[in-house]
């Protein structure tokens, strides 16, 4: 078996998305209105998270539609709930505060991808 070892090797498999690419067009620097409302109903957000020596978690969290707050066009507010008292994501972002979230809405096919700093 062969591995794939550079990013060259990796794109001569996959072809490079071109600016009109659905999944380059849906990209923002800000939330949006739509990525607002999506939060907003989401019931659910997985965390990805990793160490300052790149160990990577992800961490669920939810509650009831609402629970996670857009405050402004790059913040979301996401409460603390008690649970296993692991710490992992709090851990990890006082050594690396990039995160990554991603937004779920049961029954529905579309998901929303915020990526930044906590």
């Amino acid at each position: 078996m062969e591995f794939v070892t550079t990013r060259e090797e990796l794109r001569t498999i996959y072809k490079t998305p071109r600016p009109t690419d659905g999944s380059i067009r849906k990209e923002l620097k800000a939330l949006d209105g739509h990525s607002r409302s999506f939060i907003g109903k989401s019931p659910f957000v997985l965390i990805g998270s990793s160490d300052g020596a790149g160990n990577a978690d992800v961490t669920p969290k939810g509650d009831r539609p609402g629970f996670a707050a857009v405050l402004d066009e790059k913040t979301i507010a996401i409460p603390d709930r008690p649970g296993n008292n692991r710490l992992d994501t709090l851990e990890n972002i006082l050594l690396n505060p990039s995160v990554g979230l991603l937004f779920l809405i049961p029954g529905m096919n579309e998901t929303l991808r915020v990526n930044g700093d906590a």
